[in-house]
């Protein structure tokens, strides 16, 4: 193969992003992938797929609601899970299609295989049926993203023992599922699956739900968890798992409680997936955890060599993958930018959704941030009232007194996690409560929300 200017390992996210920038910048790109896949676990089996149910599920609920706005169905709403399933490969076959579209648009060389370092400027490509190919190139990107987290003692086996890689592709629904990890992966799918009328039971090894997220908002989901139905087991670990005669399976807890399922689904987070690369013949550093270590323009250890998306192991979402990837090229062939990290909008679609930015109220107070607080419940807005059906939720927006700036924002309920966009934007450009107040919303929407949280934190403060 002759010599290219760049060579990414990794056809995710943040591969494709990386791939992609490097063209229009002029290069001459050549893409690896082991898979036959485009787009990675997000496309394959993260975040398309349990966005896909989470839409499905939605409609369902949806659909119980109809009727409040003069909607008379024909029949019972039933579920065909085989139809849900055939919708997920619709989109995910779209989504591929896109990115194959893209790549040739901007011809981008494409290699099937596993790709190891020879040398900091030298691949080593093994092709499915076993041939070999050498890429040479100044400048490589390592972005092989990650694979699910197993947990010691209980080991994924694809039938009693599931990762959220294996959920993707089952054919039935179960009667009912063991969850164990209330983090966003492990909230997301009861959620799911209760609205699609699976019994479920969410256990947590430690006290809380969704660890990280502002105190509010795991309280309401914690509250919404119970009232769908879910078993939430808080500060709960399994202990043992055994296949049943019947093909069920049977777990006990660290508290000698007996519970039984169709499965266990290990929701743990993910683990960047470096093996097979030879790392180290390239020079380049890995953490504790397998990540690859990046500075502050995410370059490795080894000049010339960046690293972008889930194997560099930060915040693991495929909205940073996407501009970790694009950063990445555009430093490698020159440029000179920082990642900001400070503002990334998280969105969890859970049933209410949730959108946060910032800090929480209780990072900011153990930083020794002053705060204060605004609220403006869903119940008062007209549009979640009146055309979701839904006073579940609210606006939490956290500022800094006296000066009146935005430090986070924290939403729970319908279209959160698209709105937050709004509140990162206004954390990134210093925007102050006046902002929101003094600003112009289409009526009915939620984001008439912002302006009443911010004149609630300024009545706080008597300055209203």
């Amino acid at each position: 193969m002759p010599s290219i200017d760049l060579a990414v390992i990794g056809a995710g996210e943040a591969g494709i992003a990386a791939a992609l920038q490097a063209a229009d910048l002029g290069a001459s790109v050549c893409l690896v992938e082991k898979s036959r896949q485009l787009g990675g676990a997000c496309v394959a089996t993260g975040t398309l797929p349990s966005k896909t149910f989470s839409i499905s599920a939605s409609m369902l609920e949806l659909a119980g609601k109809m009727k409040n706005f003069g909607i008379r169905l024909g029949g019972p709403v039933t579920l065909d899970f085989s139809e849900v399933q055939a919708s997920r490969l619709r989109i995910t076959r779209c989504d591929q299609g896109i990115l194959q579209s893209h790549l040739r648009s901007h011809r981008v060389q494409l290699v099937q295989g596993q790709a190891s370092f020879q040398a900091k400027d030298r691949l080593l490509v093994r092709e499915p049926r076993g041939a070999q190919v050498e890429v040479a190139a100044p400048r490589i990107i390592v972005a092989v993203g990650s694979r699910p987290a197993e947990l010691p003692g209980l080991p994924a086996d694809g039938q009693t023992i599931l990762t959220t890689d294996d959920i993707v592709d089952r054919r039935e629904l179960p009667g009912q599922v063991l969850i164990v990890g209330a983090g966003v992966i492990g909230c997301e799918y009861a959620f799911i699956f209760r609205s699609f009328g699976v019994k479920v039971v969410l256990v947590e090894k430690l006290g809380r739900a969704l660890l990280g997220q502002d105190k509010d908002v795991i309280s309401l989901i914690e509250k919404e968890l119970t009232r769908k139905g879910v078993r939430f087991l808080p500060g709960t670990t399994l202990t043992e798992c055994r296949r049943t005669p019947e093909g069920r399976v049977q777990a006990e807890t660290d508290r000698g409680e007996q519970l039984r399922g169709d499965f266990v689904l290990i929701c743990a987070g993910r683990t960047p997936w470096t093996e097979d690369l030879n790392l180290e013949g390239a020079g380049i550093r890995t953490g504790l955890r397998g990540e690859v270590t990046v500075d502050a323009r995410l370059q490795t250890s080894a000049p010339g060599i960046y690293a972008a998306g889930d194997v560099i192991g930060r915040r693991m979402l495929s909205s940073t993958a996407i501009l970790e990837g694009a950063l990445a090229a555009e430093n490698a062939l020159g440029g000179n930018r920082e990642l900001d990290e400070r503002v990334v909008p998280n969105g969890i679609y859970t049933q209410p959704e949730i959108g946060a930015v910032g800090l929480t109220e209780d990072e900011a107070l153990s930083r020794g941030q002053p705060v204060l607080i605004g609220r403006c419940s869903y119940a008062g807005l007209v549009k979640a009232c009146s055309l979701y059906s839904a006073t579940s939720g609210f606006i939490k927006m956290i500022f800094e007194p006296g000066s009146f700036r935005l430090l986070g924002g924290h939403i729970v309920g319908s279209e959160a996690a698209e709105i937050i966009h709004q509140l990162a934007l206004a954390l990134k450009l210093g925007a102050t409560a006046a902002d929101f107040i003094y600003s112009v919303y289409h009526h009915p929407s939620i984001s008439e929300g912002f302006r009443q949280a911010a004149r609630d934190a300024l009545k706080k403060s008597g300055r209203a």
